[in-house]
């Protein structure tokens, strides 16, 4: 079998993809790496962040309750 060009496949083909060959480490550079979101954001331990606003962004960023 050969490999899907991923640099022409879809977010949701290359999950699924990658669903299925957990350990191709190509795969999963092109989905984490090459087609990360440009708006992501980096959170640094150096950073003087109080714990319970961690804990807030985190439920906020994955809608849980507060």
């Amino acid at each position: 079998m050969t490999k899907p060009d991923f640099s022409k496949t879809t977010r949701k083909e290359l999950t699924k993809y990658i669903l299925s060959h957990p350990t191709d480490d190509e795969a999963i550079r092109e989905l984490f790496i090459n087609r990360r979101n440009s708006n992501f954001q980096v959170f640094s331990y150096a950073q003087n962040i109080p714990d319970k606003e961690v804990e807030a962004m985190f439920k906020s960023k994955f809608n849980l309750d507060p």
